[in-house]
């Protein structure tokens, strides 16, 4: 069965024009978002006619104890957000047990699977998953086995593969208008269960009329069969124009040729028998690892899809160099050190933190995950996005993490409004390599 959406009348529009688009911005949106509509007929997936919540009691042994590094993340986050901390550690109880569970369930159950939480920041603590259907037994076991109680949530219209590949579809079809589109991104709502799909015209285009057929070859690409499989909520979001982060003035950071700086190292991994280093796939192939020439190689593996923002350096063993599994977290010193010993994507609303040659050490928390954006002109996607920005220029490509588990390389950042960082599970999926851990 399909489904139409109808122009609210109260936005004085045609009686009977059809659209895809939701009900207007909520009291808790950006106060600068605006819901645009645009005139033309897109046919919606019906959604699931099973919907419900239930909640499952975690009977699996206690959750490991916050060690001093996640205890450090928690604190920072703490501080920079102004939240009390002993809150903020009761809701981040079981985090590693849940996160390890979440990324991996998105990995084996991608088409019922949606999205994945804590509660958001101040709210009672408690841990949820969305799902497109009711989960089976077989699922229900393993959220048993949790050390943590976890409210489960089905019903969801698209699944997080779906959602994925129609935000793919949507930016992508926006960035080749960069003659009207100056920036685009979606977030999927997960409350109001429909994806955002934000944007910033070029200046000057003030009649959103002139965007209609942008907007609708645009949904027209995202539809699967004639049918888009969620509602779609145009926003206009001027705040979030993104940029990526690399820089040329004054940060184990890695320089141009020419000794410039220019990005920041992520994780070490180790890609077909290979160990080496990630850095954003925006940031010049050429590189010098901390400045010094034949440490790395200058030709890098890059995601076959350039919207994944991930490259890989082999570290080169013929010149005497040898990698470990160490990152810089928290300072320049080496006590500011952490080694790897979990990799795993991060929940909506997790504190998470990042070190980048120019920001230095921050913490934000999590406020959407595996979305598309434009920075600086060209789209990305599989991004987590965080509440704040939390970065700078020069910090591309440095690691994202909390406590000792990966989460993701850097990406971007909406100045002032967000950082956005590409998730760590996409390393594996899309440049077949895997970071080294203890």
């Amino acid at each position: 069965m399909r489904r139409v959406l109808a122009l609210l009348t109260s936005l004085g529009v045609t009686a009977g024009l059809t659209v895809v688009a939701g009900a207007p911005a909520s009291g808790n949106d950006t106060k600068n978002n605006a819901a645009i509509f645009v005139n033309a007929s897109v046919p919606v997936r019906a959604v699931p006619t099973s919907a419900g919540t239930f909640r499952v009691t975690g009977t699996g042994r206690s959750a490991l104890a916050l060690d001093d590094a996640t205890m450090q993340d928690l604190t920072t986050y703490a501080k920079e957000s102004g939240q009390d901390l002993s809150a903020v550690v009761a809701a981040h109880q079981g985090i590693h047990e849940f996160s390890a569970y979440i990324t991996e369930l998105e990995e084996t159950r991608p088409d019922t699977f949606v999205r994945a939480g804590l509660a958001s920041p101040g709210g009672a603590a408690g841990h949820w998953i969305q799902f497109t259907a009711k989960p089976s037994a077989d699922v229900i076991a393993e959220l048993e086995r949790l050390p943590v109680n976890t409210e489960v949530r089905y019903g969801a219209p698209a699944s997080s593969k779906e959602l994925a590949d129609l935000a793919y579809a949507l930016t992508t079809s926006l960035a080749a208008r960069t003659d009207v589109i100056r920036s685009a991104g979606t977030r999927y709502d997960h409350e109001r269960r429909v994806l955002r799909l934000q944007y910033a015209p070029v200046g000057g285009i003030t009649r959103m009329s002139a965007l209609d057929s942008v907007f609708h070859e645009a949904l027209t690409a995202g539809t699967v069969g004639g049918q888009l499989p969620i509602d779609v909520v145009l926003e206009l979001d001027g705040d979030q124009v993104g940029v990526v982060e690399r820089t040329v003035e004054g940060g184990r950071d890695l320089n141009l040729a020419n000794g410039d700086s220019h990005c920041t190292a992520g994780f070490t991994v180790v890609r077909y028998g290979n160990r080496g280093v990630l850095t954003a796939r925006h940031c010049n192939n050429a590189l010098r690892y901390g400045n010094a020439t034949g440490v790395i190689s200058t030709n890098p593996g890059q995601t076959p899809n350039d919207a994944i923002d991930f490259q890989f350096h082999r570290t080169l063993t013929e010149n005497g160099h040898s990698t470990n599994k160490q990152f810089r977290a928290t300072s320049r010193q080496s006590g500011g050190d952490r080694t790897v010993t979990a990799v795993g994507n991060a929940p909506i609303n997790s504190a998470v933190c990042h070190w980048g040659r120019n920001s230095g050490y921050r913490c934000s928390h999590v406020a959407d995950t595996d979305t598309c954006r434009t920075l600086s002109g060209h789209r990305y996607c599989g991004l987590d996005v965080t509440d704040d920005d939390v970065s700078t220029g020069g910090d591309s490509g440095g690691p994202w993490f909390f406590g000792n588990t990966a989460r993701g390389g850097h990406s971007g950042a909406s100045d002032g409004v967000a950082s956005y960082f590409t998730r760590i599970g996409r390393v594996r999926v899309h440049l077949d390599a895997t970071v080294l851990q203890n």
